[in-house]
């Protein structure tokens, strides 16, 4: 029995009141300090890249808006035996597709479905074939229904003078997107 007891004094030292030993009460400080030296590392090297990844990813966004609505009018164009237009709004910053026969009507709700331009990113200017370039107001790439369209350079630009040039060939399904700023007739 006095070592029965013995042994349950020695575990009351041994451990808290609460059945925990001392040592294990918290963290250490330096263990919180390289908690916070791992974590300060990792968002020291990733910031910059999603800030980059962010921007990159509304250049993406327009550029697969455009390649679709390139290549879905030149099919319509065809399939549907009627011309289309694509607007370019260079000081509004947007994107919108109709029919060249469609109403007053129709046109302003293709206008608010089209794509507009996040801040950041402008449309520089729109070339066409013959040396014709439009910097300002709304320019229109015409889809025949014989299934070819305007021969057409779109230039953008984002916030870090970065550009890019979009050709649409006459008579290619695909559009063709090139980096930096070139010339239709390059």
């Amino acid at each position: 029995m006095l070592r029965l007891k013995q042994k349950s004094v020695e575990n009351k030292t041994a451990t808290e009141g609460n059945g925990t030993l001392p040592h294990d009460a918290g963290f250490t400080l330096i263990e919180l300090t390289v908690v916070m030296a791992l974590i300060s590392i990792m968002l020291f090297v990733t910031l910059p890249r999603i800030k980059r990844d962010l921007f990159v990813d509304q250049t993406k966004k327009t550029s697969r808006w455009l390649l679709t609505s390139v290549r879905y009018l030149k099919e319509a164009s065809i399939r549907d035996q009627t011309d289309y237009l694509l607007h370019v709004d260079m000081d509004n910053g947007k994107f919108w597709v109709s029919a060249t026969l469609k109403t007053e009507e129709n046109h302003e709700k293709a206008e608010i479905s089209g794509l507009t331009l996040v801040d950041g990113i402008r449309i520089r200017d729109v070339a066409f074939a013959g040396n014709r370039k439009m910097t300002h107001g709304v320019a229109q790439i015409q889809f025949y229904a014989k299934g070819y369209s305007d021969n057409a350079m779109i230039h953008v630009v984002n916030e870090n003078d970065r550009e890019l040039s979009y050709h649409i060939p006459p008579f290619l399904p695909h559009m063709k997107i090139l980096e930096d700023y070139v010339d239709l007739e390059n």
